[in-house]
């Protein structure tokens, strides 16, 4: 079962239930600061997160 994740305005985590492993959570609007795309680097790669035209979002290596 996965927890249910609860971001607040400071940027704290809550999850429920207590007991459950919890998962990070980012919102997307605190990632991407008003741009279009992200640079994530995973075991010396670099991948680009974008925010499509139609407001989803798309990782290309």
């Amino acid at each position: 079962m996965n927890p249910t994740l609860y971001a607040t305005t400071t940027d704290t985590l809550t999850s429920a239930p207590t007991n459950a492993a919890t998962i990070p959570y980012y919102d997307s609007n605190n990632l991407f600061k008003n741009k279009k795309i992200v640079t994530i680097t995973h075991e010396g790669r670099s991948y680009q997160l974008r925010i499509t035209s139609s407001n989803k979002l798309i990782l290309t290596a």
